[in-house]
């Protein structure tokens, strides 16, 4: 992952030497300025767009008691879900994925997670809305080595949780101000590609629902003690959350096809969080409101019909309280490899393009 970050921050320079300062603007919009300027941005409708991609992933959960917390007390659950592939699907404004794990990530040692991702999003002029299904299921302790003594690195299994699943469904709208001349969609989907540099602010909108739990507690028998009576029993933690807030994003453009973008947004998040423990049945319930940030990558080529994408996504959310810290991070890398095809819509699609809700796309 490091490798990924260090290729894509060399670029930057290159591109920004590699865009000509002297290009002029021949916009085809309309005198009311509403159409997307095609100097700027390609927008592939006839095309049926197929892509395969793989991902290298890592979410990992840190757990541990906030008063008198020491190293040897935390919990650092993992999902074996590191080796990842899938298959997307573009048509218009239209975009569907399934993502499923292609090599076991784990061994005997630590187990193997189950995972499962699905995609959709709609891409319009001005606006990009994503939502997302993603399961896991089976974790292990990354730190039993802090409570099972001896631990021989090569032969002692860690702490494993089979039973534990984490759930997230997630929507997110971006509204992109300079639609005209700006794509997002061209740096993370397919259909549109950006042949000239330019960037927008952005406001962005997010809702998401989270489901951890477990058969039996979440902490390891040999760690209840440091949790307490009523945090020692935990096993089901649902999250509701939503965001507002606004950013940036830049795409740079080398000879109509090599591209580099950035996006950074930062707001505030407000989460509504149950608690659920067992065996004393105890349900609490708050609001909560935190700092979110969105923070993405992108390195790629584009051309005409063949395109190739390396992108990465950083994504942090906590949930501590004054009695525990409680974590959650998500890295990935992603690896997208696709080609356009020439394709004629069905009738019933192509009648709902001359509808007047499709026009206002």
């Amino acid at each position: 992952m490091r490798k990924v970050f260090f290729i894509l921050f060399l670029s930057l320079p290159f591109f920004l030497l590699a865009q000509k300062s002297s290009d002029v603007s021949l916009s085809v919009s309309d005198s009311g300025g509403k159409k997307i300027d095609t100097n700027y941005v390609k927008f592939y409708k006839d095309k049926l767009i197929i892509a395969l991609w793989w991902s290298e992933r890592r979410f990992d959960i840190l757990l541990a008691p906030r008063i008198g917390s020491a190293v040897g007390d935390s919990i650092n659950y993992i999902a074996n879900s590191n080796h990842v592939t899938g298959i997307s699907v573009d048509y218009d404004i239209f975009s569907f994925a399934f993502g499923f794990r292609s090599i076991s990530g784990g061994d005997a040692r630590t187990g193997n997670t189950d995972y499962l991702d699905l995609g959709f999003n709609i891409n319009t002029k001005g606006l990009r809305f994503e939502n997302s299904f993603k399961k896991y299921t089976g974790f292990y302790d990354n730190n039993t080595k802090n409570y099972v003594q001896p631990f021989i690195a090569d032969s002692t299994p860690y702490f494993q949780n089979p039973s534990l699943n984490l759930q997230v469904i997630k929507s997110k709208l971006i509204y992109s101000f300079n639609k005209r001349k700006f794509a997002l969609s061209a740096a993370y989907s397919n259909a549109k590609r950006q042949v000239k540099s330019s960037g927008s602010w952005l406001l962005i909108g997010n809702f998401y629902a989270m489901n951890f739990y477990s058969d039996s507690s979440f902490i390891p028998p040999l760690q209840q003690k440091y949790f307490g009576v009523i945090l020692d029993g935990l096993k089901r933690v649902n999250v509701y959350a939503y965001s507002a807030y606004g950013g940036y994003s830049h795409t740079f453009v080398a000879w109509k096809k090599l591209y580099f973008n950035m996006l950074a947004a930062f707001g505030l998040e407000t989460q509504y969080r149950h608690f659920y423990t067992s065996p004393e049945n105890v349900h609490f319930k708050y609001w909560k409101t935190w700092f979110a940030a969105d923070w993405r990558i992108a390195l790629g080529y584009n051309g005409k019909r063949f395109f190739i994408r390396a992108s990465s996504i950083y994504d942090i959310t906590n949930y501590g309280s004054t009695d525990l810290i409680f974590d959650m991070k998500f890295i990935a890398g992603s690896l997208d490899v696709g080609y356009r095809f020439k394709f004629k819509a069905p009738k019933p699609y192509r009648k709902f393009q001359e509808t007047n809700l499709y026009k206002r796309f």
